[in-house]
């Protein structure tokens, strides 16, 4: 009361004068937990020429705030994009954001978090869902599909992979080799987990000759308890017995085979012997055998086995080998060997950025 008495009251007041009483008005609402009245009055005291840079800052965040707890999401806008121009905080970037989402207004939400995101050396994980909701609710395929890339560079979690693979995974496609090389990526970035995915990733892999991989698919569905089915039970562990005697066989000959691929007239038998000691987990052996067989040429699936080297240059840190292999396949002209690349370029940065961190 009687600070309005000394607004009001008649005379000469002085800048100082009403900074004065607009910070004791701002003491007194938020002792009387008045938000209303004390938003205005955090504005007026934040324009004036005593007001230090960090009070100025630190007001207009707290009448934002105040405004969006009173969901008037405009005036949370309006003057949130003001502070924001005397330098803004990541909160009030935030907040802004959220009034914009709250009036449906996704497609400016989401450039009003890049803009925090710009200021991140790492992009936070929150804005960053933030963001791809808000991409999503206007069906912005692109620039969701951006955010999703890097969510599962920084933040390489089975959920984001899964929403990064969905362009790969609706695709129709018929070539087992094509389909293997879905299912190992799929593997590597953690989302086999669905009992006809272990199943179908099994039976190719031995299928195609590599029961090594097969020992290593069915033990983990195993593992994980995949099969509930008590005929899937059985069958499974019947191919894996199978896996198991086929693959100790295998594994002993592969010296023999490698020195038996040398001469070979194509480079299919190197990338074959490579792919088998890939597929026994022995990557450093895998990666010279694949590219000696690149280099000789004549191979019948010269993109599977680029993408093979890749993976096993990545297994054997040679993350940079890895990136130029993948690239190398991202430019293929088959959509799925394609989109296997740029999935697994952006697999590579996530071991890239793990490791750094």
């Amino acid at each position: 009361a009687k600070l309005k008495e000394a607004q009001t009251k008649k005379g000469t007041k002085t800048p100082w004068d009403n900074f004065v009483i607009n910070v004791l008005f701002m003491q007194t609402y938020d002792k009387l937990h008045d938000r209303a009245d004390e938003a205005p009055v955090l504005l007026e005291a934040a324009k004036s020429q005593y007001a230090t840079a960090e009070q100025q800052e630190a007001w207009r965040r707290v009448a934002v705030g105040i405004y969006f707890q009173q969901k008037d999401y405009a005036k949370t806008i309006e003057i949130g994009q003001e502070a924001i121009q005397h330098g803004g905080s990541q909160d009030l970037y935030a907040t802004v954001a959220l009034a914009q989402e709250a009036q449906g207004k996704y497609k400016e939400a989401a450039q009003t978090i890049q803009k925090a995101i710009d200021k991140q050396s790492k992009p936070s994980e929150n804005f960053l869902v933030f963001q791809w909701n808000a991409y999503n609710k206007v069906k912005d395929e692109a620039d969701a599909n951006k955010v999703i890339q890097k969510l599962v560079t920084y933040y390489p979690k089975p959920d984001y992979w899964l929403n990064a693979l969905h362009p790969l995974l609706t695709m129709t496609i018929s070539d087992a080799h094509v389909q293997m090389e879905v299912f190992r990526l799929m593997d590597d970035v953690g989302v086999l987990k669905q009992p006809q995915d272990f199943a179908m990733m099994a039976q190719l892999s031995f299928d195609q000759g590599y029961p090594g991989e097969t020992v290593a698919v069915l033990q983990e569905a195993f593992q994980k308890k995949a099969f509930t089915d008590q005929r899937d039970v059985l069958r499974y562990q019947h191919l894996l017995m199978g896996a198991m005697q086929r693959a100790t066989q295998d594994q002993a000959q592969l010296p023999a085979e490698a020195q038996k691929a040398q001469s070979a007239a194509t480079g299919d038998p190197l990338v074959a012997v490579g792919q088998a000691y890939l597929s026994y987990g022995q990557p450093d052996k895998a990666a010279p055998l694949i590219q000696a067989g690149i280099a000789k040429g004549g191979l019948k699936y010269p993109e599977q086995a680029t993408l093979l080297l890749g993976i096993a240059q990545l297994r054997s840190h040679n993350v940079a080998g890895a990136h130029k292999a993948f690239d190398k396949v991202s430019a293929s002209s088959n959509p799925s060997y394609a989109q296997l690349g740029k999935l697994w370029v952006l697999r590579s940065a996530s071991a890239t950025t793990q490791h750094s961190a």
